[in-house]
């Protein structure tokens, strides 16, 4: 048996004590356990970016890995706690809208945790998810961790959508250096383009070349920033600025968004 893989995705930080809490009760309940941090830098409660972060670190794993994900784990009638199998991997999370933007009709299982009528959840990470997180490394299946959950909150992954005769493009997540991903992958770029000449107004420069990397010599805007459109690692758009931050320089940061155009 190999030792079972539990990964933590959340809005904690770095400088606080909440993630050696959460590894600690881990390691208690599960010895043997490969414990991976794919973040604790997402935003605080902002559920978008979680999404990116799960849709594009989490699923790479191996089957039956076991996700942790604590970002805006709010629980309530409405937000109740649940236990997901997607992929072939398992996402400890509450039903914010997360699962459904993060796998749509990938979703193979989901079934509510029970929690205690009186108690209380304030960090369900350490109290609750590590608890479910052993028990399916123990073997135990979804059905033994609670009852099936119907009706999973839907909340739209708006990514892009058409106005008039342009598309206009949400920054989805912003990472440490400033870069940031755009709502439209390199594929459905390409199938909307056919060929043809774009623009990508941001704020007032027009981007109209799409870069290999972020180190191509030719900085096709304005030179003083540099600014380039190239695919990340992710397959998204990506905006960044050579040897600078594309935040701080453009004053964009996620929930903004960009035009799009074709000629």
């Amino acid at each position: 048996m190999k030792a079972p893989i539990v990964t933590l995705t959340t809005d904690w930080g770095t400088q606080g004590f909440f993630a050696g809490m959460v590894k600690g009760a881990l390691l208690s309940l599960i010895p043997d356990v490969q414990m991976v941090d794919v973040t604790h830098g997402v935003e605080p409660f902002n559920i978008m970016a979680a999404t990116f972060v799960v849709k594009h670190a989490c699923t790479g794993f191996p089957p039956g890995t076991i996700h942790i994900i604590d970002v805006a784990s709010n629980h309530s009638e409405e937000h109740p706690f649940v236990a997901v199998k997607a992929r072939r991997q398992y996402y400890i999370c509450c039903d914010n809208g997360l699962p459904t933007m993060a796998f749509g009709n990938e979703i193979e299982e989901v079934v509510s945790i029970p929690v205690q009528e009186n108690g209380v959840y304030n960090f369900a990470a350490y109290t609750l998810f590590s608890r479910v997180a052993a028990k399916l490394a123990s073997g135990a299946s979804l059905a033994d961790i609670g009852p099936h959950h119907e009706n999973l909150l839907q909340r739209p992954y708006v990514g892009w959508m058409p106005q008039g005769d342009s598309y206009r493009i949400n920054i989805i997540y912003t990472d440490n250096y400033g870069n940031a991903y755009l709502g439209m992958s390199y594929k459905e770029f390409s199938e909307l383009r056919q060929g043809r000449p774009f623009s990508l107004t941001v704020r007032e420069q027009e981007v109209t070349e799409l870069m290999v990397s972020y180190h191509q010599q030719h900085a096709q805007s304005d030179p003083r920033r540099k600014l380039r459109l190239t695919v990340s690692a992710t397959g998204m758009l990506e905006l960044a600025v050579k040897e600078s931050s594309f935040t701080q320089l453009m004053g964009l940061k996620a929930n903004d968004s960009v035009l799009l155009r074709f000629k």
